[in-house]
């Protein structure tokens, strides 16, 4: 494989997930209001990028915002906020960010060209579409780790989130078809691994 050149965008696709790796680890170490805000900011920087991904018609790095926006919004309708005073689920609520950015997205293009190209590449390469959700691959993991606190778990969120983002960049890179398909299968099963692994020893 030559040497790459790594492009701004594909560091730029990561910073989202990078800051909820972040916000896990902050979490592990009970620090709950800066572990919220660095999680607030990854959710708000993945709708940022989905607007970006509308208006240029969803270049390849913008496509994880789209997973990361709808999962993240759906998991938020089940979950309440006690430091934000809210004790009850957010229920449909939780949706009002992910719309609103899809209104002033549309107001930005008024057009469905954005959409008709989103499938235009996943006809063309369908690992793109398991790229679309890899970036909520962490959230996942988060679930699986939930309600476990046990020194040293720390060391978990910060090896899988190295992982995922170095996959990425490297999906993002590499121009070969097969060898992107290899990344993103072994970028979501070596994280999936280590994960299952930790819990079975830490239970």
């Amino acid at each position: 494989m030559e040497a790459m050149n790594f492009k701004k965008t594909s560091i730029y696709a990561t910073i989202p997930i990078l800051l909820f790796g972040i916000s896990w680890v902050l979490e592990e170490f009970s620090v709950t209001t800066l572990s919220f805000i660095f999680f607030l900011s990854s959710f708000v920087l993945s709708l940022f990028l989905l607007g970006i991904g509308w208006v240029t018609n969803f270049q390849k790095w913008t496509i994880l915002s789209i997973g990361i926006s709808v999962i993240t919004s759906l998991l938020l309708m089940n979950v309440s906020s006690p430091m934000l005073h809210r004790t009850e689920v957010w229920g449909i609520i939780a949706l009002i960010p992910l719309v609103l950015t899809l209104i002033i997205s549309f107001l930005f293009r008024p057009s469905f060209q954005p959409l008709k190209q989103l499938y235009k590449q996943i006809k063309e390469e369908r690992n793109i579409l398991l790229f679309l959700f890899y970036g909520t691959l962490p959230l996942i993991l988060w679930i699986g780790f939930d309600e476990i606190h046990r020194p040293f778990l720390f060391i978990y969120p910060i090896i899988l989130t190295i992982i995922t983002v170095i996959t990425i960049v490297l999906y993002l890179e590499d121009k070969s078809k097969k060898r992107r398909n290899l990344t993103l299968i072994l970028g979501a099963i070596i994280p999936i691994l280590i994960a299952v692994i930790g819990i079975i020893n830490i239970l």
